[in-house]
């Protein structure tokens, strides 16, 4: 039997568990370091695996504020003291803005498709128009605002219309077209679902999203309208009830027709349809209530990102090329492109005429700030009036979580009554002249010293405003605006008033006026706006 060991020494135990000690530190330092490795890795961005596990329903409202915390204000993130820690939380938030963009880096700043499917737009009373034919043999012609927050497109049909106003054109006569089909229930489309937006109004005209309330407490007015959820009326028929919070409303029946936009003359028009239209569901309307009625215009085209307008339509149908559109507005009118934007060549083509340069500068773009939504919004990155640049902290009050919403439905601009004091201290700086939206008296001189503003997008997108686009003329003997060029000099004053409202609860819309002398291009199937400062000639 071997003799037992002796027992071990205490200064032997005592170098034994230090070793120990010793051991245990190594490996949990290797193990901390091995998985730094990793995380790092997956976080590169070259690595396939971010790209893969990068959730693609990421909210935007997330990324946005994960990306303000770095760029805009560190004092409101909690930084590592490492400098590869910091840097390794940077490139993590870099990477999940980028996964969830709406458009890729290298979609982003592709030039834009040339289409020479252009068509005129008409001006009145601050809102664009676009003439659409409907039916066969012969096409009705309807007078329709192009509204980008709007999903519907509708106006007064006959003999149903019995509490329609008077308009443009005359009803749409649902009898007399050959290629008119009444929507059964259960095959309804433009009836299904329940759909709340954010809304905003506009005292010139209506728009999809311009509902906003024209009297009364602001505090009061609900920011939302509904769609009502499908439902069948007597006869059988997709029953659409379209309500606005100012009042509005109107209330239709889903018919199918053949459609397609018209040019200025009546044969040409004719010919286009004959060569183009296909079949595309609408609300024939039965009644309207409200500025619905009274409006210039018989009705409206949606021209959101829901599957059912009419660009989607087109382009599931191979009438165009691309899901994409661009709206080129001036006082007095402009034209609408499909598939694409309009070339100078292209313009001259079509009106067999020299029409100029059509982009006066290059088009930048900026990627849509939402995804699942279907109107289009856009990230603000920065406001200036003239040389002096808002606080970068106030522009969390314009994106609102969602993004500031580019509205061609909406007449005039309206921003958050948070910047209001920024703004006019700006203003000003500028002008001498506390801000304010009243009419006032300017000489030609005083008119051309006004800002320019300037919004900047998320991508360096410069979207410019000049005084001829957000300051309107308004005749003395009448409360209507009337439509005049502003940047041709006159001789002794002209009464003005600013259409840049900063009084909005939350958020902002740009609408008509901020797209007027640019051509902006909605770009649905790359998630991108486009913007170029441009003639806008038809």
């Amino acid at each position: 039997m071997a003799s037992p060991l002796p027992p071990l020494k205490k200064a032997t135990r005592v170098l034994l568990f230090a070793a120990f000690i010793w051991a245990i530190s190594c490996w949990t330092w290797t193990i901390t370091h091995l998985q730094s490795a990793v995380s790092s890795s997956l976080l590169s961005p070259s690595s396939s695996l971010q790209q893969q596990d990068a959730p693609s329903s990421l909210s935007n409202e997330r990324t946005r504020h994960l990306s303000n915390s770095v760029n805009n204000s560190s004092s409101r993130m909690v930084r590592p003291s490492s400098k590869a820690q910091d840097s390794h939380h940077s490139i993590h938030l870099r990477r999940r803005e980028t996964t969830t963009s709406s458009a890729s880096a290298s979609q982003l700043n592709q030039p834009p498709p040339i289409t020479s499917l252009i068509y005129p737009l008409h001006a009145k009373s601050g809102t664009h128009h676009a003439y659409l034919y409907i039916g066969s043999p012969v096409p009705q012609r309807q007078t329709l605002i192009v509204d980008t927050g709007s999903r519907l497109t509708a106006f007064p049909c006959q003999p149903h219309c019995s509490n329609c106003g008077e308009h443009a054109s005359s009803p749409f006569q649902l009898s007399e077209s050959t290629s008119s089909e009444i929507v059964p229930c259960g095959e309804c489309s433009l009836s299904r679902g329940d759909f709340e937006l954010e809304g905003y109004f506009s005292g010139n005209g209506i728009g999809g999203n311009s509902l906003r309330g024209a009297t009364g407490n602001e505090a009061d007015i609900q920011l939302h309208r509904k769609l009502l959820p499908q439902s069948c009326n007597s006869n059988n028929q997709c029953e659409v009830n379209q309500k606005y919070t100012e009042g509005s409303s109107w209330t239709a029946f889903e018919v199918k027709d053949k459609v397609w936009l018209g040019l200025d003359g009546e044969s040409a028009s004719v010919e286009q349809h004959d060569k183009h239209s296909t079949l595309f569901v609408f609300g024939c309307q039965v009644s309207e209530e409200g500025l619905f009625r009274t409006q210039y215009a018989d009705g409206i085209i949606g021209l959101s990102m829901y599957t059912q307008t009419l660009v989607g339509t087109w382009k599931r149908q191979g009438s165009i090329a691309h899901e994409s559109f661009s709206l080129c507005f001036n006082r007095r009118g402009g034209h609408i492109s499909l598939g694409g934007v309009t070339s100078s060549e292209e313009l001259e083509q079509t009106k067999g005429e020299v029409a100029g340069p059509q982009h006066l500068k290059p088009m930048q773009f900026t990627p849509f700030a939402r995804d699942k939504v279907w109107y289009y919004t856009v990230t603000i990155t920065s406001v200036s009036v003239g040389s002096h640049v808002l606080p970068h902290s106030l522009l969390r009050y314009l994106n609102d979580n969602k993004g500031a919403i580019v509205d061609s439905g909406t007449t005039d601009t309206f921003l958050s009554h948070k910047i209001a004091k920024a703004f006019s201290l700006a203003w000003e700086k500028v002008t001498g002249q506390h801000y304010h939206n009243r009419m006032q008296q300017f000489t030609f001189d005083q008119f051309n010293n006004l800002p320019v503003i300037t919004y900047e997008l998320e991508g360096g997108l410069q979207w410019q405003v000049k005084p001829e686009a957000y300051m309107e003329m308004s005749d003395l003997n009448e409360s209507e605006s009337i439509i005049d060029d502003l940047s041709e000099p006159w001789e002794g004053n002209r009464a003005l008033t600013s259409r840049i409202y900063v009084d909005e609860p939350s958020g902002a819309v740009l609408g008509a006026n901020a797209m007027l002398n640019h051509d902006v291009y909605f770009d649905i199937e790359n998630r991108r706006l486009g913007v170029a400062r441009a003639t806008c000639a038809y």
